[in-house]
């Protein structure tokens, strides 16, 4: 059984919301100790994959529905970083969304991608435990983490 998450917080799932997750996650990453390595970097990347994460489904989980509820976790461990962002709307497969092409670049489409480039591991799957379509990515601080059992 996991422990209880550091961070837990749910919001309507609307663009409205999308700039207080933003700040919250810049806020929160950009003072936590153990994110200040590399000038940084770190911190900036973390903030990144929250914003795009929600992003992704405020703009897709809930399409052609009323919005409804986006939820993010976030749990810091000693060596590393776990972040879920919940969603009970339309799921999706991710091996399903092609890799942007970097001769015709586009604005947009960009979310799976850099989430994909920042984190060590990431998998999206309904959770019965979470009761809705989970995205778990997790990051070390010093060493890569491998993927484990959540679910």
């Amino acid at each position: 059984m996991e422990r209880d998450s550091d961070v837990d917080l749910q919001v309507t799932a609307s663009l409205f919301y999308l700039p207080a997750l933003g700040h919250f996650a810049k806020a929160l990453f950009s003072k936590h100790p153990l994110l200040q390595e590399d000038e940084g970097h770190l911190a900036y990347n973390m903030e990144l994959v929250v914003y795009e994460a929600c992003a992704n489904v405020i703009r897709h989980a809930y399409e052609g529905m009323d919005p409804g509820t986006l939820r993010l976790r976030i749990w810091f461990y000693p060596d590393k970083l776990a972040i879920r962002v919940v969603d009970f709307g339309r799921g999706f497969d991710p091996d399903r969304i092609p890799l942007p092409d970097p001769n015709d670049p586009v604005e947009g489409g960009l979310g799976l991608f850099i989430i994909r480039s920042a984190m060590d591991w990431f998998t999206y799957t309904y959770s019965r435990t979470e009761e809705g379509n989970v995205l778990h990515m997790e990051k070390g601080f010093t060493e890569p983490v491998a993927p484990c059992e959540i679910f």
